[in-house]
């Protein structure tokens, strides 16, 4: 089991790290974990696409690495303890960067400075045990035993339960009302047209990059970038220009998230103070009356991802962008809104009578946040109001839309948050009319169930306007009916970033509407979709469409395609909102393949269970022994046990970066 291994992996390999001699026990385990990976794979791949060899060895290595440390940390003669742990620290991250190849040193070195006090704090006070931290990965065979990892809320009973899929949504009619939905802005002050658009870094057309003559088939486009590229100022302005001259009709405006770049190694609290000022200030200018309501991107804080308690010591909590996020809001949201904001990031509030938005700062779902690792039940108080608020709002008979960043099916939110999140989505699914997500910038939508196959509710995504990575701008039109506040209908508004970029300058993108989901079905109720999600596993051709108009019609991706086991993903994604609840993904993607011509069929990935016993004799394990003998050349055995233990680390790296 991976605690059984990961006891002894952390006790040989500690003793390893103090006396500087390998044993052969730690040999023999790391040589058969890492005959188990895929090297490749746990450092491309999502958790959750993971083989279960793949699993066992990151949830096994992330268990024994974290014992590891954190005893290094907190032991009074630990070696990562006392004045020197920064630079110990440090050498031994900048290290492990350079041996894999992870970043360039100036991304590594960026990441550390900026992530090394919350880090330091957190290995030094956090009330969790290295089985807790790991089981907040993705992973079902990493099990949850603290409660304040493993939380339940306390849900009203009063409500009648949920004994069949949500429907009866009125038909379109000319009452209905508009809103806009922005997200993932990614603003980029230092966008630079015609610098370098493919470099070793994570992010760039950047100013910076821009030295000597640059090949120009590399070289960043006016209005974007289909690279790993944010988004000019002037392609904003020219957006926001666009929706105002075309859409003289929004009544309201959701703005879910991200509007710093993606420059991670790189923020500054003044940084993303001028950015959140430049943009939201923008949108003051340009649509001018129109209510605005706004919720906090993971790329907002300083550093990115890094969402503190309120209690978090001063030099480390994100206290002052609360301060700084209210005084820009404060134009659009009611005083009463102040409260929450500066306490956490959310708030509620009333645009008319009947009508309740609440805004969530669901990034204590996140698990790139540093925070959650400290003590998971940080969580539980925004979750708690969220129900609150929900039965305050049921008992008033309004109708309420959810903003959130963070769609909570995805493979990065905290499943056991997600968990809740889904108890009070389906306890109060009668009240909720919408919720609106960001973050992934795919033009996507994710039906919730309940444990009993119930579609109770739909969370909407509108895509991105930045063009990271592969994607044309889009922005989201949804028409919603004035009875029960359902979405009806929405446009998809794009230009073809291609185009527009042969043409520079000279000429403005030509925005065109993309599609309207109506041309699937006129029933976007709960029940609704999920009959379409049948049709969708039926009809090849069908679900292919829907793919090009979740892609934003790019034409990087569709030049590469979707092949079928891509489809069925696709498919499959609509049908998860808790990461870890798959039955109706799972009866979505039989279906598929049951209505695939056997010709084109393909085989789904095997999952095969892997035991390693440990013992102190001879290896017992159900994988194949290493067909060579272990080396015993000391700086070779001595990459194989860094390499093998730094795994989770590089791992947490990657959301890092």
């Amino acid at each position: 089991m991976p605690d059984d291994v990961s006891r002894e992996f952390a006790k040989v390999f500690y003793d390893y790290l103090t006396t500087g001699i390998e044993s052969a026990e730690l040999r023999r385990i790391s040589n058969e974990l890492a005959s188990l990976r895929s090297q490749k794979d746990i450092f491309t791949k999502d958790i959750d696409e993971l083989s279960s060899a793949d699993q066992f060895v990151v949830c096994t290595t992330c268990r024994a690495t974290v014992s590891v440390v954190t005893k290094m940390f907190r032991d009074p003669n630990g070696e990562l303890n006392g004045p020197s742990a920064k630079e110990k620290t440090k050498k031994v991250a900048l290290d492990v960067c350079d041996r894999v190849l992870l970043e360039t040193e100036e991304v590594c070195l960026g990441l550390f400075e900026l992530n090394w006090p919350i880090f330091e704090f957190i290995v030094q006070n956090s009330v969790a045990d290295a089985r807790s931290i790991c089981s907040i990965l993705p992973i079902n065979f990493c099990k949850v035993k603290q409660e304040q990892f493993n939380f339940k809320l306390n849900i009203d009973k009063s409500g009648s339960p949920v004994v069949s899929s949500k429907s009866g949504i009125p038909s379109k009619s000319s009452e209905d009302f508009k809103i806009l939905q922005l997200t993932d802005v990614h603003y980029d002050p230092e966008y630079e047209p015609g610098s370098l658009a493919e470099c070793p870094e994570q992010m760039c057309c950047q100013r910076s990059s821009t030295t000597g003559s640059i090949d120009p088939s590399k070289q960043a486009g006016y209005w974007g970038d289909y690279r790993n590229c944010d988004l000019p100022l002037h392609t904003i302005e020219n957006a926001f220009d666009h929706i105002k001259d075309t859409h003289t009709d929004i009544e309201y405006i959701y703005q879910t998230g991200d509007i710093v770049p993606h420059i991670k190694w790189a923020t500054t609290k003044n940084g993303n103070v001028e950015m959140l000022t430049k943009i939201n200030n923008l949108i003051a200018q340009k649509f001018g009356d129109i209510p605005v309501y706004p919720s906090i991107g993971n790329h907002e804080a300083h550093p990115s991802n890094a969402f503190s308690p309120e209690n978090a010591p001063n030099e480390i909590n994100i206290n002052w962008l609360y301060d700084h996020l209210w005084s820009l809001w404060s134009r659009w949201l009611p005083a009463d809104a102040k409260k929450t904001i500066l306490k956490g990031g959310y708030y509620t509030a009333l645009p008319k009578p009947g009508f309740r938005v609440i805004s969530l700062n669901n990034n204590d779902c996140f698990i790139a946040n540093w925070w959650i690792y400290y003590n998971g039940s940080i969580v539980i108080e925004q979750l708690q109001w969220l129900h609150n608020t929900l039965l305050s709002s049921e008992k008033a008979g309004e109708y309420v839309h959810i903003l959130a960043h963070i769609p909570s099916g995805v493979s990065d939110c905290w499943t056991i948050w997600a968990r809740e999140y889904n108890r009070i989505i389906e306890r109060f699914s009668a009240t909720i009319s919408g919720i609106f997500n960001g973050h992934t910038h795919m033009d996507e939508l994710n039906v919730h169930y309940t444990s009993e196959g119930h579609a109770v509710a739909v969370s909407w995504n509108g895509g991105s306007l930045t063009t990271f990575s592969n994607r044309n701008p889009n922005y989201v039109i949804y028409e919603v009916e004035p009875k029960s506040l359902q979405v009806v209908d929405y446009e998809t508004w794009i230009f073809h970033l291609d185009k527009a970029n042969a043409l520079g300058k000279m000429k403005k993108p030509e925005w065109f509407k993309e599609y309207s989901f109506t041309e699937f079905t006129n029933d976007l109720s709960p029940a609704g979709l999920d009959t379409l999600l049948n049709k969708f596993s039926e009809n090849v051709e069908l679900l292919r469409k829907y793919w090009q108009f979740r892609s934003a019609s790019a034409k990087p991706l569709l030049d590469w395609g979707c092949n079928n086991e891509c489809l069925s993903k696709a498919l499959c994604r609509m049908a998860i909102t808790n990461f870890d609840q798959k039955a109706r993904c799972q009866q979505l993607r039989e279906q598929f393949l049951a209505n695939l011509p056997i010709a084109t069929t393909f085989a789904p990935s095997t999952s095969v269970p892997i035991t390693i016993v440990p013992t102190t004799n001879s290896p017992t394990t159900t994988v194949p022994e290493p067909t060579e003998k272990p080396s015993t050349d000391t700086a070779t055995a001595a990459k194989t046990v860094h390499y093998t233990a730094v795994a989770f680390l590089l791992l947490l790296a990657r959301f890092l970066a």
